[in-house]
C-alpha cells in the first residue's frame, strides 16, 4: 500500500501520450520492493541526486547495457514498456553556423529519427553522451540536410569527459524527451554567473583582455543563453584592432570584477576575427523554481540540473581566475581561417580516406606520441614529451604540429628560435626560459620551436669535451615542463623544427626523444594538397589536377601554395587584358582557372626553383624526335623500364642496375636520348651541369651533391642526367685542383651511388651520365654497382641510319613532293653527327623561307607597278599583303631539294675524320661489347 507507484493526471494541449510495446518478462525499477528492503533500518541515507538514479523516470541516466543494436538505435534491456526506448545518435560539428539565433542548444536530426525520439520539431530534450550520467536541454530540429549536426561548443560541453570529441571516431549521445515539449523550458534564471578565462596564448596576454571581455559581453548580450557549470565557451577576437582599444577599467579590477563596468566605445564583436578566447562558467547563483503542480515538469530542471537561463537584463556576470582545460576545435565554424592550416585540416578530416592523415604519415605519428600524455596516469609514468620534427623548409612541419594541437583540443605557442637569440648565451637563456614559463602557464599546450639549428649560432668557442650551455637550458626547461603538469594536471609538449639537422649541435638534438622525419609528398599527396588549396576556387573544364601534381614532382607544401597563388595572378592577368571591367568587379564575379593558367605559373614556379640546381620534372621529347640509335634505345629500356614494370623480380635482393653512362663524339644525341627515356617511361628529368655544382665556400659543393640526389629521391621516378661528367668527376689526386674540392665532389658522388644502389630511398632513382671523354672519368665511376652499363653514341655508319635521323628532324617540315630524304642521305659523309643533321635540315629551312619571301617580295613588286585604280593602299607594302591579300599557297613554305644541296655545300663537319679516329680508338677501350651497328 505504500509501495511508490506512477500517478498524475492529463490536461488537454498538455500532455502527450506515447503507445509503447510491453515487455512480457518481470519488471524492475523503483516500483519494486524487497520484503528485506521494508524491514531495514534506513537511517542515516542522504538524500541527493545519486539516491534517485534509479527512478524509472531517471532511468534515461542509466548508461546503456548493449550496444549490439543497429546504429542509429539503442534500446534498453531493462525497459518495462512504460516510456519509449533510448535511441543514441552519431552526431558531428557543424561546419558553418545555421540562420538559427539560438544554435548554441540545437541540435539538429533527420526526420525519420524524431519518431524515435519521441519529438516533432521545435521540442526540447534532454541528452548526455553514453558515458556521462549530467544530462541537459536541447532542442531538436528536424533538417534532412544538416543530418546529425550540432555546434561543436555544444557538442564538447555535452561530451567533455570522453575523449571521442578528440578522436577520429563517431560521438555518441542519447536523446530522451523531455517533459517541456515545444514550450520554454521551466529552468532557473541564473543571478550571478561567474566564468574564468581557460589560460591561452591568448587569454594569457594582458593587451588582449578589454578586448575578449567585450566579446565576452557582447556574447550573452546577443540572446538568451542555457548554461551549465563548466561549460566551454568560445568568443572570438580581432587582434588587429587591440591599439584601438582604450582600458577603462583600473589595475585592481584587471583579474576580477563585473562585465558591465566595461564601456561600449567600439564594436563589441570584431568584424573580421583572427582569434578565439576561450572561457568556462566555474559557477551559477539562481533561486530555485517552486514546484507547479499544474504541469508536468521534471524536479530536476527546477533546482538547475538540466541548466540555467543567462538574462542579460537579470544575470550578473563575473570574470575571475584562471582555469586550465582543453578546447574545443570551433575556428571553422567560427570562419576565422578559411586559409590556414586549421581550414585545411577540416577538409581532410571529412575526406573517407585521406593521404596527409593516413596511417604512415608524420601527423598520425606526432598524434601518437601526443596523444599518450592524455591517457589516464600518464602523469604518474614520467612521459618524455620532447619530439624533433625534421624535413625541407616549407614542407609542413609547423602545419602538422598545428593541425596534432587542433586534433587533441590543446593551445598552441610558436616561438622562432631565430628571435630568441641574443647578444650571448645568458640572454638567450633567459628568454628561452621565460617562453617555456609561458607555455606552462598555458597548459595543455604544443610549444612549438621553429628552426632549432638557430641556437648553434649563441654557441661560444668551448673547451673540448664541454656541452653548450644552451643545451643545459633546453634540457632543464623540457625537464620542468614535468613539474608543471604535476601542478595543473595538463602537459606542455615540446615539439622543434628543422630543416637543416646537421648544423643542430649534437647535445641538443639529445634534448629531444622522439624525431619525426618529413619526406616530400608523393602524387597523391600532393592532389590531396592542391585539392584543399583548391576547394573554394573555380576550375575550368580543362584543368587535370591528377595532371598537375604528376608534373610538380618534388615540390613541397609551401611550393604548391605557391603555385596555385602564380596561377590565380596569370588568371586574373588574362582577364582583366581581355576585358574592360574594374578588377574588382571581376574579383567578385569570380574568376575560372584554366590549363594555361596552371601551365604559366608552373613554368615560373620551375624558373624560381631552379636558380640553383634546377628542378625535376617530365620532359617532352617523344622517340620520334630521335632518329636512329635502336640498339642503344633498347639497351637503355632494359635497364630503366624493367624494374619499373617488374618491380617484383627485385624484391628478393636482386641489386637493379640504375647507373648508365653514354659516351661519344659531341652531338650525337646523348641529351636528347635521356629526355626520349624519360619521356616515354614517365619519370621525371633532372638536368644538371658541372659548375651548378661549385661553390665558393667548403662543404657547400659537396652539400649540393647530397641536395641533387635528395630532391630526385622525392621527385622518384625519376632520371638524374649529368651533362659532361668529365667536368664533375674527374681523375682524383690531378695537381691543380685548389683545396681538393673535385676530389670531395668525386667521393659525395661515389658515396651517393652507392646509397642509391644499396638503399630502399633509391628505388626508382636512375643516374644517366653524358661525356665525350671517358678517358678524363675517375675509374671508380665505372665500377660494378655506379656507372656499369657504358653505351656508345656513335655517327651514324649507314646511309639508312641517317635517313632515320632527317625523317626525325623533319617529321614537321612541309617538304616538296619531289624531295627524296634517301638520295640526300646518299650525299652525306659518315662524319656527320647528330648536331651536323639539325644544322643541315636548319639551314635548308632558312633557305626555303629566303626563297619564298624573295618570290613574295617580287609578287608584291609587280602588284605595285599596275596602274590603278587600287582596290589596296598604295604603295603596297608586305605587312598589309600578308594580313589582307595573301593566299594559303603564298604562306605555306615547302622545302625542295635546291635548298639542301645548298645547305649541303656549306655545311662544314663538326667533327674531323682525325677526332672520328679517336673516339673509335676511345669505343674500342671502353665497350666491352661490340654491335654491329656501331
Amino acid at each position: 500500500m505504500v509501495e511508490p507507484v506512477l500517478q498524475g493526471f492529463t490536461q488537454r494541449g498538455t500532455t502527450r501520450f506515447i503507445v509503447t510495446v510491453s515487455d512480457p518478462g518481470p519488471t524492475s525499477g523503483s516500483d519494486e520492493v524487497t520484503a528485506e528492503e521494508l524491514d531495514s533500518d534506513k537511517e542515516g541515507v542522504e538524500i541527493d541526486e545519486a539516491f534517485l538514479a534509479n527512478s524509472t523516470f531517471m532511468r534515461f541516466l542509466d548508461p546503456p547495457k548493449s550496444h549490439n543494436s543497429p546504429p542509429n538505435l539503442v534500446v534498453l534491456n531493462d525497459s518495462n514498456g512504460i516510456f519509449p526506448p533510448q535511441p543514441h545518435f552519431q552526431v558531428h560539428p557543424l561546419l558553418r553556423p545555421g540562420s538559427i539565433s539560438d544554435e548554441h542548444c540545437i541540435l539538429y536530426l533527420r526526420t525519420v529519427d524524431l519518431g524515435r525520439v519521441g519529438v516533432i520539431s521545435g521540442d526540447w530534450a534532454m541528452v548526455r553522451s553514453c558515458n556521462k550520467a549530467k544530462a541537459r536541454l536541447v532542442r531538436v530540429v528536424a533538417d534532412d540536410v544538416l543530418v546529425n549536426r550540432i555546434s561543436p561548443i555544444l557538442l564538447h560541453n555535452i561530451c567533455s569527459s570522453s575523449e571521442d570529441i578528440y578522436s577520429a571516431q563517431d560521438t555518441l549521445i542519447l536523446l530522451h524527451p523531455s517533459p517541456f515539449g515545444s514550450r520554454q523550458p521551466v529552468v532557473p534564471t541564473a543571478r550571478t554567473v561567474t566564468v574564468a578565462r581557460i589560460a591561452s596564448p591568448i587569454s594569457a596576454n594582458r593587451k588582449y583582455q578589454p578586448n575578449f571581455l567585450r566579446s565576452l559581453k557582447a556574447y550573452f548580450d546577443s540572446t538568451r543563453r542555457l548554461v551549465k557549470q563548466g561549460d566551454i565557451i568560445a568568443v572570438p577576437l580581432d587582434t588587429d584592432v587591440t591599439q584601438y582599444i582604450e582600458e577603462t577599467n583600473s589595475d585592481e579590477n584587471e583579474d576580477s570584477g563585473d562585465i558591465d563596468i566595461f564601456e561600449d566605445k567600439y564594436p563589441t564583436f570584431p568584424s573580421r576575427a583572427n582569434e578565439l578566447a576561450f572561457f568556462c562558467i566555474t559557477n551559477v547563483e539562481h533561486d530555485v523554481l517552486k514546484n507547479d503542480s499544474s504541469a508536468d515538469v521534471y524536479l530536476g530542471s527546477t533546482v538547475g540540473e538540466l541548466g540555467c537561463w543567462v538574462d542579460p537584463s537579470i544575470t550578473r556576470l563575473v570574470q575571475t581566475g584562471v582555469e586550465h582545460s582543453r578546447v574545443p576545435d570551433v575556428g571553422t565554424y567560427l570562419k576565422l581561417d578559411s586559409m590556414s592550416p586549421r581550414a585545411f585540416y577540416s577538409m581532410l578530416v571529412r575526406q573517407p580516406h585521406s593521404y596527409l592523415l593516413g596511417a604512415n604519415a608524420p601527423f598520425t605519428k606526432l598524434v601518437a606520441l601526443s596523444s599518450a600524455a592524455f591517457a589516464q596516469h600518464a602523469i604518474n609514468y614520467q612521459l618524455d614529451l620532447s619530439v624533433l620534427l625534421k624535413g625541407a623548409r616549407g614542407i609542413g612541419k609547423f602545419t602538422t604540429a598545428a593541425w596534432v594541437a587542433q586534433h587533441l583540443g590543446i593551445h598552441l605557442l610558436e616561438i622562432d628560435c631565430y628571435d630568441i637569440v641574443g647578444e650571448n648565451d645568458t640572454q638567450t637563456e633567459g628568454t628561452l626560459r621565460a617562453r617555456f614559463d609561458k607555455a606552462e602557464n598555458c597548459s595543455p599546450c604544443i610549444l612549438i620551436l621553429r628552426g632549432i639549428e638557430a641556437l648553434a649560432q649563441t654557441t661560444q668557442v668551448l673547451e673540448t669535451g664541454k656541452e653548450p650551455s644552451i643545451a643545459n637550458a633546453l634540457r632543464e626547461c623540457i625537464e620542468a615542463t614535468k613539474k608543471g603538469w604535476v601542478t595543473s594536471g595538463y602537459p606542455t609538449i615540446t615539439v622543434a623544427t628543422t630543416s637543416e639537422p646537421g648544423r643542430v649541435p649534437t647535445s641538443v638534438l639529445a634534448c629531444f626523444k622522439h624525431e619525426v622525419l618529413f619526406e616530400a609528398p608523393n602524387e597523391d599527396e600532393r592532389r590531396e594538397i592542391l585539392d584543399c588549396s583548391l576547394a573554394d576556387t573555380i576550375l575550368g573544364p580543362d584543368v587535370s589536377l591528377g595532371n598537375i601534381a604528376t608534373q610538380t614532382a618534388a615540390l613541397v607544401a609551401s611550393d604548391l601554395s605557391d603555385l596555385v597563388l602564380r596561377a590565380k595572378y596569370a588568371a586574373t592577368e588574362r582577364v582583366v587584358r581581355a576585358t574592360e571591367q574594374h578588377t574588382h568587379y571581376l574579383l567578385h564575379a569570380g574568376i575560372a582557372l584554366t590549363s594555361a593558367d596552371f601551365e604559366t605559373a608552373l613554368g615560373k614556379a620551375r624558373a624560381s626553383y631552379s636558380e640553383s640546381i634546377g628542378a625535376p620534372k617530365i620532359p617532352n621529347v617523344s622517340w620520334d624526335d630521335v632518329g636512329g640509335l635502336a640498339h642503344v634505345k633498347a639497351d637503355i629500356l632494359d635497364t630503366v623500364q624493367l624494374p619499373l614494370d617488374h618491380p617484383e623480380l627485385f624484391a628478393d635482393g636482386l641489386k637493379k642496375r640504375s647507373g648508365i653512362l653514354l659516351y661519344g663524339p659531341p652531338g650525337t644525341g646523348k641529351t636528347l636520348l635521356a629526355k626520349a627515356v624519360a619521356t616515354s617511361c614517365s619519370l621525371n628529368f633532372f638536368s644538371i651541369k658541372g659548375p651548378e655544382l661549385l661553390n665558393m665556400y667548403i662543404g657547400e659543393s659537396e652539400a649540393n651533391v647530397r641536395r641533387v640526389f635528395q630532391r630526385a629521391r622525392d621527385a622518384k621516378p625519376c632520371v638524374i642526367f649529368f651533362d659532361e661528367l668529365d667536368s664533375v668527376a674527374p681523375k682524383r689526386g690531378n695537381h691543380g685542383d685548389s683545396g681538393g674540392v673535385m676530389d670531395r665532389i668525386v667521393s659525395q658522388l661515389l658515396a651517393e651511388l652507392d646509397g642509391m644502389s644499396a638503399g630502399k630511398g633509391g628505388a626508382d632513382v636512375f643516374v644517366i651520365g653524358a661525356t665525350n671523354r671517358p678517358d678524363l672519368l675517375d675509374p671508380a665511376l665505372l665500377r660494378p654497382g655506379r656507372f656499369d652499363r657504358m653505351l656508345y653514341l656513335g655517327v651514324s655508319n649507314t646511309h639508312e641510319a641517317q635517313r632515320d635521323i632527317l625523317e626525325a628532324l623533319t617529321r614537321k617540315f612541309r617538304l616538296d613532293s619531289e624531295l627524296d630524304l634517301d638520295d640526300i642521305a646518299r650525299h652525306c659523309p659518315f662524319n656527320y653527327t647528330g648536331a651536323d643533321f639539325y644544322a643541315l635540315c636548319s639551314d635548308a629551312m632558312l633557305n626555303a623561307m629566303s626563297r619564298k619571301a624573295e618570290a613574295l617580295e617580287y609578287k608584291i613588286a609587280k602588284l605595285n607597278k599596275l596602274v590603278g585604280p587600287y582596290s589596296h593602299p598604295h604603295p603596297l607594302t608586305p605587312q598589309y599583303y600578308l594580313a589582307e591579300m595573301a593566299s594559303k599557297e603564298d604562306m605555306e613554305v615547302l622545302v625542295s631539294r635546291k635548298d639542301f644541296d645548298l645547305a649541303l655545300s656549306t655545311l662544314v663537319p663538326s667533327v674531323s675524320q682525325s677526332e672520328m679516329d679517336h673516339y673509335a680508338h676511345i669505343q674500342r677501350k671502353f665497350s666491352r661489347t661490340t654491335s654491329p651497328e656501331e
